[in-house]
């Protein structure tokens, strides 16, 4: 029996192995299409070299979907084309089979499902307000006590006090100024305690125990008060930024303009979920751009991404500050042909890299790139300092004063004891005396009365 087979229908009765459909080969590699033109080169560059075809891509969401691939079962062959339209149109070229997929900052969108398959977002989902920064205008009454902690500051006082006391009770034999009555003296040892933070006042001790106890607290006091001051020197000086605008309320009450980046979805978000009028948004393609139209008060906010933000702001660390709350998005992803087999694979690569924390580190890479411009270095507020900065410290100066205190009672206690022995011996030869006298009177007294 003679059986032929008929030609392969594909799906819409084409005879054509439709792209996506076919397995890639270094011949026929997979063709990835990127955005020509991103915000930040840092997630996305094209580098042309010379005239023509000859370019480079690099970037972070590149080195991603490089290692995505690379860490697939199977040998993957690709390569990267550009494209130069606008984020909307190389959706629709990946749904037109034109590319097999889009690699970038491409977000997640409901209209552009209806068109292609996303993988899981590669970046942290959401959409954030970036606007001006000023210099905080924050109460500074209290600021003296910024330098120090709660718990550094009932420490240091406490050792104060027990430093305080340990000398004075061992000075206090020695010393007519420091008796008289118990507000007196309480008085004496507070002005002991805490004077000895700016001076030693060594010639007024007479006992090694409380010069040992005393030196030792003196140092401490040196270095702690030092510490204080260059802390809040430091507090002092750095500036505190705090933002301008802290609600898109504010910014709709007063009509003010905002901005958006270009080609992106933004626009539509921007009117129809968070209702500002369309006469007041503008659209911006760099950062440059953004910079300057904030600076100038072209627009009063920015609203970006939560990466392109976080690069923003790492980069314009002293001028701009995220304010208000993170509004819901998609995200980034890389976007596939519809039923494409590749997604599960895809998304399981990414999984694995993110459980392996490398998504982090390729972020974190990318972050450091941004140098902050307008760094001087200090751009870290003066933190608190804390007990476990100095516990060595306090147990040195607490232990010094504790032996000081011990030898002093035990010599105080054999002292008593030797006193109270000598005592004892005298009021027993004191007693053999009396007695002795006592019976040589009554002898005398018997002798007297017998009759002659």
């Amino acid at each position: 029996m003679n059986c032929s087979l008929g030609p392969v229908l594909w799906p819409g009765s084409s005879l054509t192995p439709p792209r996506g459909w076919a397995v890639p080969t270094k011949a026929h590699p997979l063709r990835i299409g990127v955005p020509n033109g991103t915000t930040f080169q840092e997630f996305l560059f094209v580098d042309y070299k010379g005239s023509g075809n000859d370019f480079s891509v690099g970037g972070y969401a590149i080195d991603l979907f490089n290692l995505t691939v690379q860490n697939l079962q199977y040998y993957l062959p690709y390569k990267f084309d550009c494209f130069s339209g606008t984020y909307d149109q190389l959706v629709q070229q990946v749904h037109s089979k034109n590319f097999d997929a889009a690699v970038g900052d491409i977000s997640i969108v409901s209209s552009r499902l209806e068109y292609v398959e996303f993988t899981h977002p590669y970046t942290q989902p959401g959409l954030v307000m970036v606007v001006p920064a000023r210099r905080s205008r924050s109460n500074k009454a209290w600021l003296f006590m910024k330098p120090f902690t709660n718990s550094m500051w009932i420490i240091t006082g406490v050792t104060t006090i027990y430093n305080g006391f340990v000398v004075w009770l061992i000075e206090r034999n020695h010393s007519s100024e420091l008796r008289g009555s118990p507000l007196n003296q309480i008085g004496t040892l507070i002005w002991i305690s805490f004077s000895t933070l700016f001076s030693l006042n060594g010639e007024k001790l007479h006992s090694n125990l409380s010069r040992m106890a005393m030196v030792v607290w003196l140092f401490v006091a040196l270095v702690i008060t030092q510490t204080y001051t260059a802390n809040l020197s430091s507090i002092l000086t750095v500036k505190k930024l705090e933002a301008t605008v802290t609600n898109i309320e504010t910014l709709q009450r007063s009509n003010a303009k905002v901005g958006y980046c270009r080609g992106s979805y933004l626009a539509r978000y921007l009117v129809d979920v968070l209702d500002f009028k369309d006469n007041n948004i503008r659209n911006f393609s760099s950062a440059n751009n953004y910079a300057e139209a904030l600076r100038t008060r072209e627009i009063e906010a920015i609203f970006l991404d939560v990466p392109i933000a976080k690069l923003f702001v790492a980069k314009y660390c002293k001028e701009f500050i995220v304010a208000g709350p993170t509004y819901k998005t998609g995200g980034f992803g890389f976007a596939f042909p519809r039923g494409s087999e590749l997604i599960p694979e895809i998304n399981k690569s990414l999984l694995n890299l993110s459980e392996e924390g490398k998504l982090r580190e390729l972020e974190n890479k990318m972050l450091e790139k941004e140098k902050c411009e307008g760094d001087d270095g200090d751009d870290q507020e003066g933190s608190s300092i804390s007990v476990t900065s100095y516990w060595v410290l306090f147990i040195l100066t607490g232990g010094t004063s504790t032996v000081a205190l011990v030898v002093y009672v035990v010599h105080c206690c054999r002292k008593l004891e030797d006193s109270m022995s000598q005592t004892t011996w005298k009021l027993m030869f004191s007693v053999i005396k009396h007695y002795r006298l006592s019976r040589k009177v009554s002898d005398v007294e018997s002798s007297t009365n017998l009759p002659s």
